[in-house]
């Protein structure tokens, strides 16, 4: 809806203002069409969207722009949590409950500027020739080749790191949503689709076999970090 939109738009302008921060782009679109034929990857950081919408819905339209971005924030808005659950498959950062109050929308704020921030946290990866400082965030696996690693990013890229497996590992491993899932392999949980059938598969297509041994392991760990996750971005 229209006031919908008006009222979103003036409580995060609001909360600009409040917290002097500076907005590159603030943009209303009224239908998922809309976005999904001007948008390109990077355009947004952050998109707000009701999950009940004329003609393609919320869901379907997340669908499309999570084919093409990875690393978007999406906050759905709904009027029961019964659908944010529908969406969960989409990997939505956070919901709010419509009507949403100005205090509940600035603490989805507050936290997206803060997984933003994070994402630009660097880990040091030699490499034959140089030092790299990558992204946290950017990193969707890492692979033991050898006496060196590969590195794969969240554009397909792949860095070959002149590190053991052991060192990156060490690196990594304060940071809980890597997931150690077979031998000499390591996965982002927040990069995961899904884990079955004794396969990560990732969100940028790539699938992993989960080590048999302690597989059961492996999915209750990956379970229980999307839960909490889940249930952090509910508000408990």
């Amino acid at each position: 809806l229209a006031e919908d939109r008006q009222r979103l738009e003036k409580g995060v302008r609001l909360w600009a203002a409040r917290k002097k921060h500076t907005l590159q782009e603030l943009t209303t679109f009224s239908r998922g069409e809309e976005i999904l034929r001007v948008y390109e990857p990077g355009m947004f950081s952050l998109v707000f969207m009701d999950i009940v919408m004329d003609q393609l819905n919320g869901i379907e339209t997340a669908k499309k722009l999570r084919e093409t971005d990875t690393d978007l924030l999406i906050v759905f808005q709904t009027t029961s949590r019964e659908f944010a659950f529908d969406a969960f498959p989409v990997h939505p950062f956070d919901y709010l409950i419509k009507p949403c109050e100005q205090d509940r929308l600035e603490q989805v704020l507050q936290e997206a500027v803060r997984v933003l921030n994070a994402g630009n946290t660097m880990v040091t990866i030699r490499t034959a020739r140089t030092a790299l400082e990558v992204p946290l965030q950017k990193i969707s696996a890492v692979l033991s080749h050898g006496h060196t690693v590969e590195l794969w990013l969240t554009d397909k890229t792949m860095l070959e790191g002149r590190m053991t497996f052991r060192e990156v590992e060490k690196l990594l491993q304060p940071h809980p949503q890597f997931l150690a899932c077979n031998r000499g392999v390591i996965v982002n949980m927040d990069h995961v689709d899904s884990m079955q059938n004794g396969t990560a598969k990732m969100k940028t297509g790539e699938q992993y076999a989960l080590r048999v041994r302690n597989q059961n392991e492996i999915i209750t760990r990956f379970s229980q970090y999307m839960i909490t996750r889940m249930r952090t971005h509910m508000g408990g």
